[in-house]
């Protein structure tokens, strides 16, 4: 084989390769997202159906709706009272009106969490 033929093969393959690591990569990102949005919809389904205890709950810092929300956002244990503490503490800022929604929640809630650094 000739110079050119060599490098027109080593430049297909190189192609190719970078290609597929590309697929397998939007592949990974897709299921993380599709994965982080399945959990925020049953999340946010479970705000719904229980939001005015919810609100009485957080409001206090304590209850059962509370604790089995702070499950589903996947809080470590260890950080569970310091999520208990936000959601009264913090309390204000999560439910911003009267009229705040569950979607509207839970976006506070991200908020407020990342900024006191609970996961």
């Amino acid at each position: 084989m000739d110079k050119k033929r060599i490098y027109l093969l080593l430049t297909a393959l190189f192609s190719m390769f970078l290609l597929l690591s590309c697929a397998v990569t939007e592949n990974r990102d897709s299921e993380l997202q599709y994965a982080e949005k399945t959990q925020d919809d049953l999340v946010l389904q479970f705000i719904g159906k229980n939001f005015d205890q919810l609100r009485s709950e957080m409001a206090v810092g304590e209850g059962k709706v509370l604790t089995r929300l702070a499950t589903l956002l996947a809080i470590k244990e260890e950080n569970k009272q310091r999520f208990y503490a936000l959601s009264r503490n913090n309390f204000n800022q999560l439910f911003v009106s009267s009229e705040t929604t569950s979607a509207e929640l839970l976006a506070n809630l991200h908020r407020e969490m990342r900024l006191a650094k609970i996961f």
